[in-house]
């Protein structure tokens, strides 16, 4: 269900990077920009990073003004630096002054900062710093982890999913009916869906010698529609018809007993890029509408 492109985000390695692209000059209707996790993120922060980026020559400006779509990429990050923030807090770590600078050195080494103000110097430092201090977070253990799960799959920060595609609706919802009376849903997925393989996979969508992938390449080469479908899955419940551009979709999150050590494999090797990740995709943020809306699919916000 995969879809040629590419809208990823990592916050220990392109903070910067996200930071240095166009803003939008956008009108807006509130005193905050967007909130996450109770934390607000002013107006007043984020026009005075559009102002410091174009002084800086950082921003193309046509007309007086800065494209919507780079605006939405810059407030995106710092909403992902705010849910940094939450999750640092949340398992028990926080940014050190190593980290800053580290990062500081990282920085002056390869960029020209001779126009950023220290503001903007000192956002970029503190966004890539939360990068560093995230890959100091412990995984939650098995029964956590397992809680986290039943509640929300992708709160963990990868979808573990099997899943058929018919082209017609109705077909769909004939499997569906199947799968709901007792049927094996590997064994329906093999008789109905068009994907190929399905008959050996069953349907499952596997990463590399792993049962899961990570929630970041669903929402970086998968259908949107697909992927929204899969976050509003709940373990062991057969979902759907979803639509997608492939077609309908049954959708089935596996449960948590199924594919623990697969879970707990990822988690080790990067728990708090994983947990951010997931936090920023099943909990509610606002976005005032002047921007757009987040749009969890994505892990950013789009245009309304």
């Amino acid at each position: 269900m995969k879809n040629n492109k590419t809208n990823s985000f990592s916050l220990a390695t392109t903070a910067f990077v996200t930071l240095a692209v166009v803003l939008s000059s956008c009108g807006s209707t509130s005193n905050s920009a967007a909130e996450v996790g109770g934390k607000k993120i002013s107006r007043d922060e984020l026009e005075l990073t559009i102002t410091e980026l174009s002084d800086a020559g950082q921003t193309p400006v046509v007309d007086g003004e800065i494209p919507g779509d780079t605006a939405r990429s810059v407030l995106t990050a710092l909403i992902q630096g705010a849910a940094a923030d939450v999750i640092l807090k949340k398992y028990g770590q926080e940014i050190t002054k190593a980290d800053r600078d580290e990062i500081a050195v990282s920085v002056s080494q390869n960029t020209d900062t001779s126009e950023f103000t220290e503001h903007l110097k000192n956002l970029i430092i503190e966004l890539n710093a939360g990068g560093l201090a995230l890959n100091r977070v412990v995984a939650p253990d098995a029964k956590s982890a397992s809680k986290m799960y039943d509640e929300a799959p992708a709160s963990l920060g990868v979808m573990c999913v099997r899943h058929l595609v018919v082209k017609e609706e109705a077909k769909a919802t004939e499997a569906l009916k199947k799968i709901t009376d007792g049927a094996d849903f590997a064994t329906i997925a093999g008789e109905y869906s068009i994907e190929p393989n399905a008959k050996v996979s069953g349907g499952a969508l596997s990463g590399e010698k792993n049962a899961c992938m990570l929630l970041s390449d669903y929402q970086s080469s998968f259908d949107p529609d697909f992927t929204a479908g899969a976050l509003l899955a709940k373990p062991g419940v057969a979902t759907g018809p979803v639509k997608s551009s492939f077609g309908y979709h049954i959708i089935l999150i596996r449960p948590f007993v199924e594919v623990a050590a697969d879970i707990s494999a990822l988690l080790e090797a990067n728990a708090g890029v994983l947990l951010l990740n997931g936090y920023l995709a099943t909990t509610k943020i606002k976005v005032d509408s002047a921007y757009g809306r987040w749009n969890p699919a994505s892990g950013a916000i789009i245009a309304n």
